[in-house]
């Protein structure tokens, strides 16, 4: 990954954890999940950069909650899942291999 992959997944995850309060990892919910994308969704919108924006976020939190199973950070999964972004969803018949679904 370059430098600038990397800090760009560095400032997203940042803002999330900023956004969720600094809370541990085992107290993550698909809610926290739920309502940061929400609210990016609903923040100023800047047009397709906006767009791009908020599903990069969606997509790079997806992976790092993946990412925390296979480290074993997280070890059981709830029923709950987070939908993709509405702007996403409005946009493009959106196909997802599976619902996001985790829990501590």
């Amino acid at each position: 990954m370059d430098a600038e992959t990397i800090d760009a997944y560095s400032a997203a995850l940042a803002s999330f954890i900023h956004f969720t309060g600094n809370i541990l990892v085992k107290d993550l919910t698909p809610e926290h999940v739920r309502v940061y994308i929400d609210n990016l969704s609903d923040g100023p919108s800047e047009g397709e950069e906006h767009t791009r924006a908020v599903i990069g976020h969606y997509a790079l939190i997806h992976e790092w909650i993946r990412w925390l199973y296979a480290q074993k950070f997280l070890t059981k999964r709830s029923n709950d899942h987070v939908e993709p972004p509405r702007l996403l969803t409005r946009r493009f018949a959106v196909r997802r291999a599976g619902p996001m679904q985790y829990s501590t």
